[in-house]
């Protein structure tokens, strides 16, 4: 019944455990799927992103170099080049009304320059310095508008792309204006242009090098690494794969740079299926929920069920331990008889000769000494008897060998009516610490069926009755068996032979077996196994050496 009852248990939190299993299973395989559509969405948005950046981002540049163009030719008509004061006055005015630049700049061809309003003093920067400027340079030399990335901007103290436009007078040329603009504000001033969320631009410069800022540290440096790989294969570049990332990229014609765009798949998966994975964790407690309460349902009939059956097991176990003891104590109530007797034999012996006169010294030492060893009998077998019936089952030190020797001692009269006699093989003197009264309790049931397979088996041939107890340790486990020649049990039978009222006696209950199992694995660490069915017919105990207190 017990076991029963726990077998079904298995059996439900198998099936819970497979079912959910099964959930996250058909969970992961819509993640994989949704994620998949994520991933390819999300490239086809970069691809219009990247595309959607660079005609944006050309559309901006257009207009400031066009804004340079224009306060260029009024420099220009107005012939105020020359004029330091006005220079200075038009370039502060432009600047409070050109608020897409960080600052406004105008070197002259005479060396001298302003920017936002100010002559800068050749303490600042000298004139020689002033000449050698790389954005200065190109637009004097190309007399067209020029676009540069500085690296460090003296003033601003940031990286900066200088837009400038050259300024003329007489069809020559005079100076160049510069509208400057810090490269990490460029994407947040173009107009219509946002990303999505966890989407990321940036711009490359033809060397590799990222000037916008970027979050991620880690995958901008990998980004640099990637294009200038890429560049030293002198390879097309429109798009680049790194992990997660696919990142579509668009060249600027004007400017031999590129603008990139991509998305996080990781945190855009993690975002799109957030609302659905909320779906399914509701689910899921939903599930969990019917779950525990199965559950619940389920342990509070299985512990009323399991109250019962263990209250009907204490008393089976007492009835089986009364049932195999009944004939033991038979037995030992004819030995104690047996010393009493004696004593008595000599005590009657003793007045007589007494009354005769004819008691010697010599007689009365023998009577004594003779009545001396009846009442050691007497008194050892009380003492085996007393230690066998103990309720307490406290782990004690002993030695294997006498523990077994004073269980034959207490079958001794059970034993010899039947006509059965007990052969040891292995013993060997051996102290172990456990729980001895269980151990004699288990060996005493395997004895006594033994014993019944015996007489059963061999009714008129007595001598054949033989049990034989078998000795072994190895590591810390000790093993006992019982083998006998008696009748055996059937394939079938041997199966289930210690389970709930199953038996091999025409008069057995079913109840030795199991309980003797049932002690050996809750009290002894250890077990009952049914190593050879026939011929002979072997049950061992096993147990541990040192039991854990």
């Amino acid at each position: 019944m017990g076991i029963n009852l726990k077998s079904q248990n298995i059996k439900i939190y198998a099936i819970i455990l497979l079912a959910s299993l099964f959930v996250v299973l058909l969970g992961l395989n819509s993640y994989n799927n949704a994620k998949e559509k994520i991933i390819e969405l999300s490239d086809k948005n970069n691809i219009a992103v990247s595309k959607n950046i660079v005609s944006n981002f050309q559309i901006w540049l257009d207009e400031r170099l066009n804004s340079l163009i224009r306060a260029s030719k009024f420099i220009q008509n107005s012939n105020i080049i020359d004029d330091d004061t006005r220079v200075a006055n038009f370039i502060k005015l432009f600047k409070e009304n050109a608020k897409e630049f960080d600052l406004m700049q105008l070197l002259r061809e005479d060396g001298e320059i302003f920017v936002d309003g100010q002559k800068i003093s050749e303490e600042v920067m000298s004139k020689r310095e002033r000449a050698g400027l790389i954005w200065y340079v190109e637009t004097k030399n190309t007399n067209a508008p020029s676009v540069n990335f500085m690296q460090n901007h003296k003033i601003l103290n940031d990286s900066t792309l200088n837009l400038c436009v050259p300024v003329e007078k007489d069809d020559k040329f005079e100076a160049a204006l510069c509208g400057v603009v810090r490269i990490g504000t460029i994407f947040d001033s173009i107009k219509n242009f946002s990303l999505a969320p966890n989407s990321y631009s940036f711009l490359v410069t033809h060397s590799g090098e990222i000037l916008t800022s970027m979050a991620d540290a880690t995958l901008k440096r990998e980004i640099e690494e990637k294009f200038k790989e890429l560049f030293l294969k002198d390879e097309d570049i429109t798009s680049l794969k790194i992990g997660q990332n696919l990142i579509q990229v668009a060249e600027i014609p004007t400017m031999n740079w590129f603008i990139g765009a991509g998305t996080n798949n990781e945190e855009e998966i993690l975002a799109m299926t957030r609302e659905a994975l909320k779906n399914a964790l509701n689910l899921l407690f939903a599930f969990v929920a019917l779950a525990f309460l199965a559950n619940s349902l389920h342990n509070f009939m299985y512990n009323k069920i399991k109250k019962v059956q263990d209250e009907y097991e204490t008393l089976l176990a007492h009835r089986a331990k009364m049932s195999e003891a009944g004939e033991l104590i038979s037995g030992i109530s004819h030995q104690f008889i047996q010393p009493v007797n004696s004593l008595k034999l000599m005590l009657s012996s003793a007045i007589m000769l007494k009354k005769e006169g004819k008691l010697s010294d010599e007689e009365l030492l023998n009577l004594l000494e003779k009545g001396q060893s009846s009442i050691e009998l007497l008194s050892k077998t009380i003492e085996i008897f007393r230690n066998f019936y103990k309720s307490a089952e406290n782990v004690s030190e002993f030695d294997i060998q006498t523990s077994v020797r004073n269980l034959i001692t207490l079958m001794h009269t059970e034993l010899s009516r039947a006509n059965v006699s007990v052969k040891f093989s292995g013993f060997e003197e051996m102290r172990v610490c456990q729980i001895e009264n269980i151990i004699q309790q288990i060996l005493l049931i395997l004895i006594h069926n033994a014993k019944d397979s015996l007489v059963e088996s061999y009714k008129d041939e007595p001598l054949k009755r033989v049990i034989e107890l078998k000795f072994r340790s190895f590591e810390d486990k000790c093993y006992i068996g019982v083998y006998d020649n008696g009748g055996g049990v059937s394939y079938e039978m041997s199966k289930k032979i210690f389970t709930w009222l199953n038996t091999t006696k025409k008069q057995g209950n079913g109840i030795g077996l199991y309980f003797a199992k049932k002690l050996a694995r809750e009290k002894l660490n250890g077990d009952i196994t049914l190593v050879h069915n026939l011929k002979p017919t072997i049950f061992e105990l096993s147990f541990d050496k040192n039991l854990k207190g």
